[in-house]
């Protein structure tokens, strides 16, 4: 198969095949048609501004893309929300491979992206969204207002407890089951140390964001996004 042909090949093809240079001039080497047909833009678009790279990802999903373009690839696949040129929301999965020079430095990213099914939905949901919350149930990390934030096993399991059902009221006694500490902790001070923390790494701190709402005699409840 000549040159052309693979070409031509890979542009029919329904994924999206690209290649993203880190170093500088930061900027795509290659993006096949299949974007047009994803989101609208096309690929000379991607070669006129580099910062498609960005601007094409839900603002809350930018730190997967910082992430990838700062420390490169992982095993595992990257899930998350393309924004189409007329303003849709697209859920995507890359898999991408890290390209290094001769020094060892990280060169480019390489990568095959295509549409997948809503993974907020379904039998068995691997990331939640609540509000401007970002939660990727099977690694357990969390983005909020487009940050990632650093939780322990304890206080993550805690925030998804009470997203399970924004508006439901979580009793103290459940929490502390839940979290390993017995029925008895409920009571005293522990759940409200837990809640504490959590709240601490999940709102500003200044009352304007209230995302755990405290229901007097009964427990807590995530307040509806």
């Amino acid at each position: 198969m000549h040159p052309p042909d693979l070409c031509a090949l890979v542009d029919r093809a329904s994924d999206v095949i690209f290649r993203y240079r880190v170093l500088p001039p930061e900027g795509f080497d290659f993006v096949s048609r299949g974007v047009t047909r994803l989101t609208g833009y096309t690929p000379e678009e991607h070669y006129a501004n580099p910062e498609l790279v960005r601007r094409l990802v839900h603002p809350d999903d930018r730190p997967l893309i910082e992430d990838l373009l700062s420390s490169g690839a992982t095993a595992r696949p990257i899930v998350l929300r393309w924004l189409s040129k007329d303003g849709r929301s697209v859920w995507v999965e890359q898999r991408d491979t890290s390209v290094y020079d001769e020094r060892g430095e990280l060169a480019a990213i390489e990568g095959v992206a295509r549409a997948v099914h809503d993974p907020t939905k379904g039998a068995r949901p691997t990331i939640r969204i609540a509000g401007d919350v970002r939660i990727d149930l099977d690694r357990d990390r969390v983005f909020v207002d487009g940050k990632a934030v650093r939780l322990t096993r304890s206080e993550f399991r805690l925030l998804v407890m009470l997203t399970d059902q924004p508006g439901e009221t979580v009793s103290r006694r459940r929490i502390m089951e839940e979290l390993g500490d017995g029925p008895c902790a409920a009571s005293g001070r522990t759940c409200e140390v837990h809640v504490s923390k959590l709240r601490a790494k999940i709102e500003n701190g200044d009352g304007r964001v209230e995302r755990i709402e405290t229901v007097r005699g009964q427990g807590y409840r995530y307040a509806r996004p």
